[in-house]
């Protein structure tokens, strides 16, 4: 996946040996290093392709040779639960908390995998389960839990409800939270 030709300036994109037109990472690599970042000072999209600008280079690149590079932001480490996902779960989560953390502080995050039933060397498991990414957000009064599916790309959320009281209290104490064990699913699957 290449980068957001609509993020804004200043966002932060790693150069990537992957796409473009015959030749174009050819000549951008004579300029610029595979796997550096770079921060972006413009995007010109255009009808078919599109070509980022970047501070400290006069010319321009095709971007379907650079990624999203994802940080820790108001205390969550997005490049982990990109690292262990993929790029539209993670911007599922950015887009779900963009409304809280401009009102509140992340007071506790925590990213966990649930391989229970995962091992195949188990002479107990009956059905092998593919791991899920627990991701756990706690603001001041609110608790978002996020979830995916390694294995078919699902995903979703829930925001504290009865259900997750435990989770909730555990976090408040900077503790890591016992895993849901169920996971809901939203009825769209997503492809990748």
């Amino acid at each position: 996946m290449s980068m957001n030709i609509h993020g804004p300036k200043g966002t932060k994109v790693r150069f990537c040996n992957r796409g473009g037109w015959d030749g174009e990472y050819e000549q951008a690599a004579q300029i610029l290093k595979h796997g550096d970042v770079y921060v972006v000072r413009r995007i010109n999209v255009y009808q078919s392709s599109s070509e980022v600008f970047l501070e400290g280079f006069k010319e321009g690149f095709n971007s379907v040779l650079f990624e999203d590079v994802y940080e820790v932001e108001h205390g969550i480490d997005y490049g982990r639960i990109r690292e262990l996902t993929n790029v539209p779960f993670t911007e599922f989560i950015k887009q779900h908390l963009k409304p809280t953390v401009i009102w509140r502080n992340a007071e506790h995050c925590f990213i966990s995998i649930d391989d229970f039933q995962c091992d195949p060397f188990d002479p107990e498991v009956e059905e092998i389960d593919d791991p899920v990414v627990v991701v756990d957000v706690k603001f001041s009064g609110v608790l978002y839990t996020f979830w995916y599916n390694t294995g078919t790309y699902q995903y979703n959320y829930s925001i504290l409800g009865e259900n997750i009281v435990n989770r909730y209290l555990a976090i408040s104490k900077g503790q890591q939270p016992e895993l849901p064990g169920v996971y809901t699913y939203s009825p769209a699957k997503e492809e990748f």
